[in-house]
């Protein structure tokens, strides 16, 4: 993940301006980082995660690796192989709620004599809630933290979590006004890197466009996502839009989205109903699935299935899980499209039916035809 996720990163240095100043002003707390989807949380996160080698936890729904217990899991197996603490393995109230975490993180903290023990937690707004108690912190976040132990998290900003927790705590809005021009700045050299691939530069020359220029545009166009550009600028390259100028480029991630559901037909008349059904099965089964499983529940033949999704293999993970070749929603923006109440109703599709047929799939897999 975190290879993949910094992949031609660039800038960000505000950010871990900020990390590093935090650390030096609070003896321990939770620094949280905000904003909204396709910005670039998770992979400032990798970054860190990257140039300091921190115990880390990602947080993937698409996956289904967003559960309360297989957080505890993780960390507290990580902490106890770091340190060296005296578990053989961990005991069986570990992943119960946050006790032996908190256990784990005040020996780590004596261990360590107060030095900086950073844990950074990605994707908190991709948390099933329903995996924990009610009423308690996100993944059993501890309330206190002993000195020297700091936490960084990332959540989209439009998300409200429980987390209530007396530690020192801070929170940087990555959309903030007050960075615009770092941000822009980010942006522009992002896309300058972009323009030395061949595909690109082809693209631009045949548009008789300076770099200067291409870079300035698609900055705006942009609107500072970094999830449009690694999609518009994947898609220049591999010639997606050898027939368009620079101005008719989509704009932003969902104007991105609105052209490429077009472009495949989405909206036709009469409308495609079993590639939408398709697609929507794959978003509401919420982890990797096998295109066998998706033409089961959506009752639609193999190859169907199969050909569409390869039509949308951009926006879809493919990943090998016990010999089987299965696939879920790259990043969960795309699943906020699919969501939006105007295209779901455009769609003509009901959400409510789709999660039927993956329930009786289910319960035909458990119980039979009973």
């Amino acid at each position: 993940i975190v290879e993949k996720k910094t992949e031609d990163f660039t800038g960000r240095k505000y950010v871990f301006n900020a990390i590093d100043n935090f650390f030096r002003e609070q003896p321990c707390g939770y620094f949280t980082i905000k904003a909204k989807p396709g910005v670039g949380k998770s992979a400032i996160l990798a970054e860190y995660i990257r140039r300091t080698g921190c115990i880390a936890y990602f947080n993937v729904r698409s996956e289904g690796i967003n559960h309360a217990e297989q957080f505890l899991e993780s960390v507290c197996t990580q902490l106890i192989e770091r340190y060296n603490l005296n578990y053989p393995f961990l005991p069986a109230n570990a992943t119960q709620d946050g006790g032996f975490l908190g256990q784990l993180l005040e020996e780590v903290a004596e261990k360590t004599n107060d030095e900086s023990v950073v844990i950074t937690i990605d994707a908190l707004d991709e948390v099933d809630l329903t995996s924990q108690s009610p009423g308690a912190n996100v993944l059993y976040l501890p309330q206190y933290l002993p000195t020297g132990i700091y936490v960084i998290l990332t959540q989209r900003s439009d998300v409200t979590l429980p987390f209530n927790v007396q530690a020192p705590q801070d929170v940087f809005d990555l959309m903030a006004n007050n960075y615009e021009e770092e941000i822009s700045q980010d942006v522009k050299d992002h896309i300058y890197k972009a323009t030395k691939r061949e595909g690109v530069q082809q693209w631009i020359q045949l548009r008789e466009l300076t770099d200067e220029i291409f870079v300035t545009q698609l900055t705006k166009k942009s609107e500072y996502n970094f999830m449009y550009l690694y999609y518009v600028l994947g898609d220049i390259e591999g010639g997606k839009y050898k027939d368009l100028n620079i101005e008719k480029l989509p704009i932003g991630l969902e104007g991105y989205y609105e052209d490429h559901w077009q472009h495949m037909g989405m909206t036709k008349k009469p409308l495609p109903k079993p590639k939408l059904k398709i697609i929507y099965v794959l978003v509401e089964v919420g982890h990797p699935v096998s295109p066998h499983l998706i033409s089961e529940v959506a009752r639609e033949n193999r190859l169907t299935v199969q050909e569409v999704l390869d039509e949308w293999k951009q926006f879809l993970l493919e990943q090998n899980i016990e010999e089987q070749t299965c696939y879920s929603v790259y990043h969960a923006s795309f699943s906020d499209f699919l969501h939006r109440k105007d295209i779901v109703q455009a769609a003509e599709v009901m959400i409510k039916d789709i999660n039927t047929l993956i329930v009786d799939n289910l319960w035909e897999g458990l119980y039979g035809d009973e």
